[in-house]
């Protein structure tokens, strides 16, 4: 019989005798359990259960995690990993975390082992674990398109299941999973600081703040570094409160007012679950560092064009009004308009440009905006001297207005045109002063770009023949001329609630748009 393993086995009568297992029987019996424990722990650990048969079947019912002797140094490598997993606003509980340290514990403790189907099933159950971490890592647990209808992404499309079976051939479980993280250093930045917060809650926290200030207030803003050790003049501490403030998208006056106190009093336990919120958003976008892509900001008026994972420009931007809301999704670039034309959306046209021709009947000489009614092959000019601008209303609105390519056109010099049911698109704009606003929401849902020929450049950087020169030909032609890109470029259009600046410094943002709020909901769901 060879060298003989003696096992506690679990027999088809369900007592647990001592059985010898040689080196032969071991694998036909570890597959005949294993085989039978495919179905255990789904509840436990949720993944796709054709991944988890898929996986098995490829091994022939091998077990992957563990021999004859019990577990081996990769099912510890995955305890490693998993115990990580809240650095990552993720919840251990959903891997079963505390069950596989008992396991393995139980384990490499000297004395009786656990019977063979209870071995089998542990190895499942790390199975399903590596899955679920790694999915929800590399993809995120919410599909996107549950809560943006419009969110056209692809998903990540590494082969967990092949990705398991390399790792467990390399011995480089760990390796594996970390590499599936978003490789972002927004989502880096936010990772460490999450540890960070995670660090202070476990101290207890940082103190509430007396609507007095004193010490509390003191303290508070060296929590994060607002106010330095040492810094306690009348001087530092509006300093520090100003720079507080300015981080929370509040108006950096120093004062302690209502909202301030209120936002300075929000628990850290608050803080770590937007940041975790924000941290699945990071795991929505391209994972491939080649990937060139442009991110709107929308919370931060912010957008940032990025190549080879890194962010290679940088605007400021304006975005919809508050009941105006620029909406999140995703999309691809396909061309620009050089000197558009601006087709004035009907909406606008009867709330912003009708009173406006009431009262000024010159507007459309004066902004070189054309009239038209019909469509197709019935469009015809209109003389707008003919129409009678007082009697129409949201009811009877028959027309149609085009403002003609020119210095007062909103659209500036350029758009970038990517298909979206919100007719909603990224374009210069004449109004340059309005960047030096701190809010900037001000837009009817469209992005404006504070460096629309930067980015101009960006987007035609690997299009033939479009150097730099010949796009400020272009726009300085006045000529209206489209561009089609040869590679579509995408484009995220997210709302974040939190992010680390350039300076290393958090920001938090109110859920104006409700975004968290869905998100949340949508993620308890997932754990129900």
């Amino acid at each position: 019989m060879g060298i003989v393993l003696y096992i506690f086995a679990a027999l088809l009568g369900g007592c647990a005798s001592q059985v010898a297992v040689d080196k032969e029987s071991w694998p036909m019996a570890a597959a005949a359990h294993l085989r039978a424990q495919l179905d255990s722990d789904r509840k436990v650990v949720v993944v796709d259960e054709a991944l988890l048969t898929r996986f098995y079947l490829k091994r022939d019912d091998r077990p992957a995690w563990c021999g004859p002797t019990g577990p081996k140094s990769q099912a510890d490598a995955l305890l490693l990993m998993l115990q990580q997993a809240a650095d990552d606003g993720l919840t251990p509980a959903d891997y079963a975390l505390e069950r596989i340290e008992a396991e393995l514990a139980r384990w490499r403790r000297v004395g009786p082992k656990p019977v063979l189907a209870a071995m089998m099933r542990f190895d499942v159950l790390l199975t399903r674990a590596f899955i679920a971490y790694g999915s929800h890592l590399q993809r995120g647990r919410v599909n996107p398109r549950a809560i943006h209808l419009q969110w056209k992404a692809p998903f990540q499309t590494a082969d967990i299941v092949g990705l398991l079976q390399t790792a467990l051939d390399l011995g480089q479980v760990a390796g594996t999973l970390a590499s599936l993280r978003p490789p972002q250093q927004g989502y880096r930045a936010l990772r460490q600081r999450l540890q960070a917060y995670r660090g202070v809650a476990a101290a207890g926290g940082w103190p509430a703040v007396a609507p007095s200030g004193g010490e509390s207030l003191v303290a508070r803003l060296q929590a994060e570094g607002d106010l330095a050790t040492g810094e306690r003049a009348v001087a530092d501490l509006r300093a520090g409160i100003a720079r507080f403030q300015e981080r929370h998208g509040l108006e950096p006056t120093g004062a302690l007012d209502e909202v301030t106190l209120a936002e300075l009093n929000i628990p850290i336990s608050v803080r770590m679950a937007t940041i975790a919120l924000n941290m699945e958003r990071w795991r929505w976008l391209p994972h491939d560092p080649g990937t060139r892509y442009i991110l709107v900001r929308i919370a931060d008026f912010e957008l940032d064009a990025v190549a080879v994972g890194e962010t290679v420009l940088n605007m400021r931007v304006i975005v919809g009004k508050p009941y105006w809301r620029t909406p999140v999704f995703s999309a691809r670039l396909t061309h620009l308009v050089f000197n558009p034309f601006w087709y004035i959306p009907r909406s606008i046209a009867v709330a912003e440009i009708l009173p406006m021709v009431r009262r000024d009947p010159s507007y459309f000489a004066r902004r070189d905006v054309v009239v038209t009614q019909g469509s197709g092959m019935q469009l015809a000019r209109v003389d707008p001297d003919t129409v009678d601008w007082a009697s129409q209303t949201a009811v009877n609105f028959a027309y149609s207005f085009t403002q003609a390519p020119g210095a007062d056109n909103p659209l500036g010099k350029i758009k970038f045109h990517f298909s979206n049911p919100y007719h909603v698109y990224l374009h210069d704009t004449p109004h340059d002063e309005l960047f030096n606003e701190r809010i900037r929401e001000l837009s009817h849902g469209c992005i404006r770009l504070e460096k629309s020929l930067d980015l101009a450049a960006f987007v035609l950087a690997e299009e033939s023949n479009w150097p730099r020169g010949r796009i400020v030909d272009a726009i300085g032609s006045t000529v209206n001329r489209e561009v089609y890109l040869t590679r579509p470029l995408p484009v995220y259009l997210l709302y974040w609630t939190t992010w680390i600046d350039e300076e290393d410094r958090i920001h938090f943002r109110r859920d104006d748009y409700e975004a968290d709020a869905r998100l949340r909901q949508r993620l308890v769901g997932v754990q129900e």
